[in-house]
């Protein structure tokens, strides 16, 4: 972010203040609409099945962000940002060279509204950016519950975007992300998860206007506590840490790098017919720059074939 603000916590800005935001709450509102293409996992997603199986997953998503921060300080109280999310996943296992190997497009739809004293971002709905994921498992040892696998993630620039709109459903740009993850078991009952990814961006020559936004890599670090009780109830707690990701816009940095704390409970359900229900809830911890996510939930269905 470009505009340098060194306004106490809670303080609300001037009617100059918010005008000379108005770039920044772009920039904002663009990774905001990211969110549905953010490389998040959910506890147990790098324990592999059996080659030959089938997944096809549904994901339903709301939250709710509530406050505007810059350089850690709480600049705008009544900023309000919504997202409601839905997405379909096709997974398929196989095996290559004598490991698993999955293969998987995701299509996500983004409703996005903007609320309060950045209700001038509009509301917008559409397609998302597809993307698709492949994980290679590198160490796979049901024995001792001990997992690792790396997964390339790209984004194809293929949702509905608007040069003239504060929000879209997509990003007008091409991404690509390297993910890494170990899963070991602990005992009878708890498994340890770490996830680290770093993910690059492409140009958005039609940002805004017709300026051209660029970003520095972004860094996400995800890590996992889960509870098996039986095999057919299971509770995680994800603590997550994003960093880096600055925006320049024609050439200007913005100083809107990240270093954001949020953290995300899970509980998961077998239910018989191979299919799985899970819920999960959270909310952001700490926000350097940016939109405060107040509160998440998120329903999603898994059947295997």
């Amino acid at each position: 972010m470009q505009v340098q603000l060194h306004t106490s916590a809670g303080r609300r800005p001037s009617n100059r203040l918010r005008g000379a935001l108005r770039p920044a709450l772009l920039a904002t509102a663009l990774l905001a609409s990211g969110a549905a293409s953010a490389v998040g996992i959910d506890a147990g997603d790098y324990v592999a099945a059996p080659p030959g199986t089938d997944l096809f997953l549904i994901y339903a998503q709301h939250s709710d962000a509530k406050g505007l921060y810059a350089n850690g300080n709480r600049i705008d109280d009544d900023a309000r940002l919504g997202v409601d999310l839905v997405m379909g996943r096709y997974v398929k296992f196989v095996e290559v060279g004598g490991r698993t190997l999955d293969l998987q497009v995701l299509a996500p739809w983004v409703r996005l509204q903007g609320g309060g004293s950045t209700a001038g971002l509009g509301s917008t709905s559409g397609m998302a950016d597809v993307i698709l994921v492949s994980t290679l498992w590198l160490v796979e040892d049901k024995d001792q519950r001990r997992y690792f696998g790396v997964t390339p993630y790209v984004w194809l620039p293929t949702g509905s975007y608007d040069r003239n709109r504060a929000l879209n459903p997509g990003e007008n740009r091409w991404k690509g992300a390297l993910q890494a993850v170990v899963s070991q078991g602990l005992g009878e009952h708890w498994t340890t998860e770490l996830s680290f990814d770093v993910q690059v961006h492409g140009e958005n020559d039609e940002f805004a206007g017709n300026n051209t936004l660029k970003q520095k890599p972004l860094y996400d670090t995800q890590g996992f506590l889960r509870y098996t009780f039986n095999p057919a109830n299971e509770v995680s707690l994800r603590v997550r840490y994003q960093a880096g990701g600055e925006t320049r816009v024609n050439g200007i940095d913005r100083d809107d790098e990240l270093g954001n704390w949020s953290a995300l409970a899970t509980y998961s359900r077998a239910l018989p017919g191979n299919t799985q229900l899970l819920l999960q809830a959270g909310r952001d911890i700490s926000i350097e720059n940016g939109f405060r996510e107040e509160s998440r939930v998120q329903l999603r269905f898994l059947k295997a074939f």
